[in-house]
């Protein structure tokens, strides 16, 4: 899946041109961004994380549209998600939102909507080239496990590190 990210980030690269490409190995779907977090507070995101995992199934998620943030006109973003709402991502998001402003964290103001960033620009870009292309070829994503990020901001890009696992719909951490 992550390689058929990768062919479709290249067109698009292609027609797009200069931008900062994510890097294969950083393609994910995020959840909740909570930022910088005390460390006091990993306990409570990892009793968090098993408790919402247990809760949700696995699920699959179709990834067949381009799109950008904040509009496809003016983005700053490129990214691909499903054409259709996934009403188990959104249960996902919504069991994790409810638990993290019970732990003090601030409502989220973005809409929950299920993606995989491919670029980011500094000079917003007009993605009319890019979209509706038709069939991007991106195999069903299975989206089987929660995973709690640290991520490091370098200045080669992200680096992300997996504090914790859990398997969807079930007890255990990985």
């Amino acid at each position: 899946m992550k390689r058929a990210l990768a062919d479709v980030a290249k067109r698009c690269q292609k027609a797009l041109g200069e931008g900062k490409w994510v890097p294969e190995e950083n393609y994910h779907l995020t959840v909740r961004f909570l930022g910088e977090v005390e460390e006091g507070k990993l306990p409570d995101l990892l009793n968090l994380g098993a408790d919402v995992a247990r809760k949700v199934s696995p699920f699959s998620l179709t990834l067949e549209v381009l799109g950008g943030f904040p509009s496809p006109k003016r983005a700053r973003v490129l990214w691909v998600g499903p054409k259709e709402e996934s009403p188990e991502f959104l249960r996902l998001v919504e069991l994790t939102e409810e638990s993290l402003q019970r732990l003090g964290f601030p409502p989220e103001e973005k809409e929950a909507l299920p993606h995989v960033t491919l670029a980011r620009f500094k000079i917003p870009r007009d993605l009319s080239a890019v979209l509706g292309k038709g069939n991007l070829g991106i195999p069903r994503v299975e989206v089987e496990s929660l995973t709690l990020m640290r991520s490091e901001l370098r200045p080669e890009g992200a680096r992300y590190t997996p504090v914790s696992r859990w398997p969807l719909g079930g007890k255990n951490a990985l």
